[in-house]
């Protein structure tokens, strides 16, 4: 995926347009602005909309590594209480108070849902099991400011197909409550390579029966994820209520890569095997997803040069960028996912080497997300911060990369600004440009392509109304 968006190519995607927009891109301004005349549509960078809160606060120790993805822990005083790793140890982090305590194991802390439990795939425990901690029980340990590593867990999964085990996500099938007696059926996907093919992504169904206090917890085979899902990029998350899965597809050489949700339609422990339906194709690339709480957004990460960057350990290096998005989705009364309403694009990077990447809701419907503030190939020290941001105050758009016209417009506007306001950085690969378009406000859009744009008609008229909020989902 090294290939950069050459003239040539962007005249080709520019044909979807109608000829008399290929002459736009032959008009773009290359000179760099001075600096100290700089136009607003060339200040792209932001942390959002309506930043909630950052930590590291000032005065708060540092974090110099962050350890592939982080996790929202529900809790009853509705602190956001995140789960992540750094140097290969467990932490839970009150971003609220600044509370910070190790806890067992060396990465991929996830909480269940409902709150209940902490979950630690095989690859990241002493003993290769699939670790169920109480979480009410490390959450008082935080409360206290004490360290909670040596805590053993209430349920630990021992079996060859869940060996080495690692990157899950955990889904609320069911629960009910009879009598004295609690049933609730946890569902959790992970990857792992000791299944054949490759890369082996299964999810199991656990059964906690809690009656008197104390759980008994009966696990299901493990069972193959979605024939659909085949690569180890795909890198798939489960939906909070176990239904859904967002996923990246690159399956099909004749079909460019996407991102889509299928639905899992049946399990079959016996045959250790799923069925799924593809519910939504979003034709555009991206990175680990995450679903709400309620099942009616979805979140990930874009990004710019290294196509996905689906694993990041230890910060992002030059010259990748990645950026939070958050997409609308069209849900019906029972809960089913029909496709999407609109998206919206939360942060906006434009130094190389650094960016805004994994993304998760909080219950309360906040994000926040992981960023690094100096390249992982720089000799500067490594910092990290933690976000929470209102999606809710961000401006949505349509998905113009369901429209081939429409994506050729916003790429052009995209190129635009790169050519006009960042020429140094590395060009745009395919698809990249047209998410600039969702950075910029309407006004320095409009104010951009007047500057740099040319006169032919209907290629500015097309450029003017992408940018007057003709495709605002609003």
């Amino acid at each position: 995926m090294g290939r950069t968006v050459r003239a040539g190519l962007v005249r080709v995607a520019l044909a979807a347009v109608g000829a008399s927009a290929g002459g736009v891109l032959l008009a773009l301004a290359a000179q760099t602005p001075d600096p100290a005349e700089t136009p607003a549509y060339c200040r792209l960078e932001t942390r959002g909309t309506q930043v909630e809160l950052v930590r590291p606060a000032p005065g708060d120790p540092p974090i110099d590594d962050v350890n592939w993805f982080a996790r929202p822990v529900p809790n009853p005083a509705g602190h956001w209480i995140v789960g992540f790793a750094s140097h290969d140890e467990n932490y839970l982090y009150d971003l609220t108070t600044g509370a910070r305590i190790r806890i067992p194991d060396r990465s991929d802390a996830v909480a269940t849902p409902d709150g209940r439990y902490i979950t630690v795939p095989s690859h990241y425990t002493p003993d290769g099991t699939v670790n169920f901690y109480d979480l009410p029980a490390l959450l008082a340990k935080l409360r206290a400011g004490e360290d909670a590593s040596d805590v053993a867990p209430v349920f630990a999964h021992v079996d060859p197909d869940v060996a080495d085990a690692y990157y899950q996500s955990v889904g609320v099938v069911s629960h009910d409550v009879q009598a004295e007696t609690e049933r609730t059926v946890y569902r959790m996907m992970f990857s792992g390579s000791n299944v054949e093919p490759a890369p082996g992504f299964r999810i199991v169904d656990y059964e906690f029966v809690t009656s008197g206090g104390v759980p008994t917890v009966t696990p299901t085979r493990a069972m193959r994820l979605c024939p659909q899902i085949v690569e180890d990029m795909a890198t798939p998350f489960i939906s909070k209520d176990g239904r859904y899965i967002a996923a990246h597809d690159n399956s099909r050489p004749d079909t460019p890569p996407s991102l889509k949700i299928f639905a899992i339609t049946a399990t079959d422990p016996a045959s250790q095997a799923t069925s799924c339906d593809e519910r939504v194709d979003f034709r555009f690339a991206a990175g680990k997803a995450d679903f709400s709480y309620d099942g009616t957004a979805l979140t990930f990460h874009i990004s710019k040069f290294n196509y996905l960057t689906p694993f990041v350990n230890g910060g992002l290096v030059s010259p990748t960028i990645t950026d939070v998005v958050v997409v609308n989705l069209d849900v019906d009364a029972a809960g089913e996912i029909e496709g999407y309403t609109s998206l919206a694009r939360v942060t906006t990077s434009t130094t190389e080497g650094v960016g805004s990447y994994f993304p998760a809701f909080l219950p309360d419907g906040k994000l926040f997300y992981i960023s690094n503030t100096v390249p992982k190939n720089s000799d500067a020290p490594p910092r990290f911060h933690f976000t929470v941001v209102d999606p809710e105050r961000e401006r949505t758009f349509a998905n113009f990369f369901a429209d081939d016209r429409r994506r050729a417009v916003a790429e052009t506007i995209g190129e635009l600004w790169r050519r006009t306001c960042a020429p140094a950085l590395e060009p745009f690969q395919p698809n990249e440009a047209p998410w600039v378009l969702m950075s910029l406000p309407a006004d320095q859009c409009r104010a951009l392509v007047e500057a740099h744009g040319d006169d032919s008609e209907p290629a500015k008229a097309d450029l003017t109304a992408a940018c007057g909020g003709a495709w605002s989902s609003e």
